[in-house]
């Protein structure tokens, strides 16, 4: 894996854990909601990254 790869790797886990972190009732709270909308693009936002690094390593179908 080449260091860019990497790094990429460790920002986002920063940026996911971060967002998590942020995230105050998910412990105390089993009914906490959030917005699908904001889920949605978190989740986005991860594939993307991932999908970033894995181009030139594999490739995906849209098939499900």
């Amino acid at each position: 894996m080449k260091e860019e790869e990497i790094n990429l790797l460790v920002n986002l886990r920063q940026k996911t854990l971060e967002k998590f972190n942020r995230l105050r009732d998910y412990k105390s709270n089993k009914n906490a909601i959030m917005k699908e909308f904001d889920h949605a693009k978190a989740l986005h936002d991860v594939i993307i990254e991932i999908d970033k690094v894995l181009k030139d390593h594999v490739s995906f179908s849209d098939k499900n």
